[in-house]
């Protein structure tokens, strides 16, 4: 009997919540044909965009071809020391990625304005367990540098032609 009842409600809850329209987010519809990436070379975020747009079969190997033009300027990594122990040494660190985003048509017309994009993070260092520490902040470039990715993605899902 206690099965039964929870197979209902787990059926009505179901139903519940395909009735009021709730879906899965899913990816967003690009607006663009294809689209080059003009970076540095050794960018980090470009090469996950770039990634990202070949998923998607939207990446344009030659820049003539493409018919948007994603530019990522200033993009710099920091990291600097938040707290100090009393002996002098480093306990927190705090990382920031900058980058600034812009898109264009072949003809140079604005599609997407220069747009900062800043993530930051902090986190303690305990210089008894280095590789722990370097463990953890490689982890945490490499998750701001995806968060960074989400939000030039979702940026250009919006991006038109004015």
């Amino acid at each position: 009997m206690h099965r039964a009842a929870l197979k209902l409600l787990t059926i009505l809850g179901v139903a519940l919540l395909a009735g009021c329209g709730f879906q899965l987010r899913g990816q967003a519809a690009l607006p663009f044909d294809n689209a080059y990436v003009d970076a540095k070379p050794d960018s980090a975020v470009a090469a996950l965009l770039r990634n990202q747009l070949a998923l998607r079969s939207k990446l344009a190997a030659r820049r003539d071809r493409a018919k948007i033009i994603v530019k990522l300027a200033d993009e710099s990594q920091t990291k600097t020391i938040l707290t100090l122990s009393s002996a002098g040494k480093a306990q927190e660190y705090r990382l920031v990625h900058k980058v600034t985003v812009s898109a264009s048509d072949p003809d140079g017309n604005e599609i997407l304005s220069p747009t900062p994009i800043q993530q930051s993070r902090d986190f303690s260092y305990n210089s008894q367990q280095v590789l722990a520490g370097d463990s953890l902040e490689a982890s945490l470039n490499q998750t701001m540098n995806e968060d960074t990715l989400h939000q030039i993605m979702r940026r250009l899902a919006f991006a038109h032609k004015p």
